[in-house]
This record gives C-alpha cells, sequence and structure tokens, in this order.
C-alpha cells in the first residue's frame, strides 16, 4: 500500500511512510519545479534520495499534465514549466493534449541507473521510460569496439559520424 503525502501543495505517492529527511529532501524538489529553479541537493548515502527525487518529480508532472487536461492556465507560477527560447510550451500531443515536460533522469554509471529502474518498479509511478547508453555500452562499429579505451572510443566514434563513415549509423538515420 502506497503512503500518500501531500508536499507544496502535491499529494505524492511514496512506497512506504517516508523519513524526515526523504520529506525534505522531496519539499525542496517540489520547490525547485514550483519556483522553476535549478536545485542542488544532497543527502547522505542510502538516505533515500532516489525514491525520493522520482515520486516528487513524477508526482509534479502527473499534477501538470491533469492540470493541462482540465485546461488549467499556465500562467501561473506553480506550472512550474521551464521554456527556452526554442521549445515551445504550447506542444500538442497525438490526443490533443499539451505535452508535459520531459523528465530526464542521467547517472554517470549503468549500475545507478538500474538501481533507479528498480526504485521506480517500486513506485505507483509508471512513466514511459528509455535507458541510453554510452558509446562504449552501444557501439557496434568492430573498428570503435576494437579500441582499448573509452575515450579512444569516443573519439572514433564521433570521428566516423562527423566523417559520415559510419554505415551504422547512417543507415539509422534514415
Amino acid at each position: 500500500i502506497m503512503a500518500v503525502v501531500r508536499l507544496n501543495g502535491l499529494d505524492v505517492q511514496f512506497p512506504f511512510e517516508p523519513y524526515d529527511c526523504q520529506r525534505d529532501y522531496m519539499g525542496k524538489v517540489l520547490q525547485c519545479l514550483h519556483e522553476r529553479k535549478n536545485g542542488v541537493l544532497e543527502s547522505p548515502t542510502g538516505t533515500g534520495k532516489t525514491l525520493s527525487l522520482l515520486c516528487a518529480t513524477l508526482a509534479w508532472q502527473q499534477d501538470l499534465l491533469a492540470k493541462r487536461q482540465a485546461g488549467v492556465s499556465e500562467d501561473s507560477a506553480e506550472c512550474g514549466l521551464t521554456v527556452s527560447s526554442t521549445r515551445s510550451s504550447h506542444t500538442w500531443d497525438g490526443r490533443g493534449v499539451r505535452s508535459v515536460p520531459m523528465i530526464i533522469y542521467s547517472s554517470r554509471t549503468h549500475s545507478q541507473l538500474s538501481q533507479a529502474i528498480q526504485e521506480l518498479k517500486n513506485t505507483a509511478y509508471r512513466p514511459r521510460v528509455s535507458i541510453l547508453g554510452s558509446r562504449d555500452q552501444l557501439c557496434i562499429h568492430p573498428q570503435v569496439m576494437k579500441a582499448a579505451s573509452n575515450t579512444e572510443k569516443v573519439h572514433l566514434c564521433r570521428a566516423k559520424i562527423h566523417s559520415r563513415s559510419c554505415h551504422y549509423h547512417n543507415n539509422m538515420e534514415r
């Protein structure tokens, strides 16, 4: 049974009753989203940062989608939407509903990404998920795969793409 915690005006579903440090962390995440500000948050290892970040962010995204479907104005700062000059906030999905900001979770290692996916499975949230890997993990060009170091693989892969000499990448673009 999921615990529902009210934070910054939102109901956040959490797999269990969160500890105070997790509530505080989720509150700060939501504050940053509502105020359209970047946040630098830290907490010791094992305090539930990943789970707290995922639940708070996905609750915010879910709330924003519900507001858009209900036709609530986006002029208020509470929507928390950051729009760059090259991208319109008025994009529509295939169902005629304004789309919500995409959440991108990145990590330095694949094991950390795996941990985040496992944490996500413990929540009530079921967003569409794509896992992207590095050239070291994904490039299938034989010359690149033979390179001794990751740095060399990155440079070889970039050079082949730039010179359009990688038939794998060229075929993918079609």
